[in-house]
């Protein structure tokens, strides 16, 4: 399966591959939505945002030649949505009256780059965990989000599921293996 990271972004150059599209969409707009939403935007205008982004994405991917010595993606897509959310801040505060709770709302105390970061990496992780999901049982994969994700207790999991204590830290190395070389797969060693 050609899923890393490069191969994706060199398939939807194509416009008429759409599993790349749908996986490079699964990825992207989430993410992109989240970090207009964590800058403060409202639902509304993370959407319009996201929608933009998307837009310009596929108008410029034609022309996209990877080459890391000219930039990553990431650094590329960073500065796209934030230069659109910056926008759509200073359009918003041209139609609001201005008051000083307005400019003081809280953004979460991280610099705009560390929140992109913290989505990107999450977002890829959501995907290498969908695409794992696919891969094992039912039930190893419950045992696994059990545990691991909401990190609920070996001995609680092991009753909830009637597994052992060994077959749930088999089920987390294994599953946490699995996740690790999706992860490389997608992003190389860029993460």
């Amino acid at each position: 399966m050609d899923t890393t990271r490069p191969s994706l972004l060199i398939r939807v150059r194509d416009r008429t591959d759409g599993a790349a599209w749908q996986e490079f969409d699964g990825i992207y707009r989430p993410m992109i939505q989240r970090f207009a939403m964590a800058r403060g935007l409202p639902f509304s205008d993370a959407e319009e945002i996201t929608q933009q982004c998307m837009t310009a994405i596929q108008q410029h991917i034609g022309g996209f030649e990877y080459d890391t010595s000219r930039g990553r993606f990431k650094s590329w897509l960073a500065t796209l949505v934030n230069n659109r959310v910056r926008n759509a801040r200073r359009d918003r505060r041209e139609y609001q009256p201005v008051t000083g709770e307005l400019d003081a709302l809280p953004e979460g105390g991280r610099a705009p780059d560390e929140v992109f970061d913290l989505l990107w990496r999450q977002e890829h992780l959501r995907h290498c965990l969908r695409l794992v999901r696919s891969e094992v049982s039912a039930s190893t994969y419950e045992a696994f989000v059990a545990h691991v994700i909401e990190d609920r207790p070996i001995e609680d999991v092991c009753a909830t599921l009637k597994m052992t204590r060994n077959q749930v830290q088999a089920i987390k190395s294994r599953v946490t293996r699995r996740i690790r070389a999706h992860m490389i797969e997608l992003l190389g060693a860029e993460e």
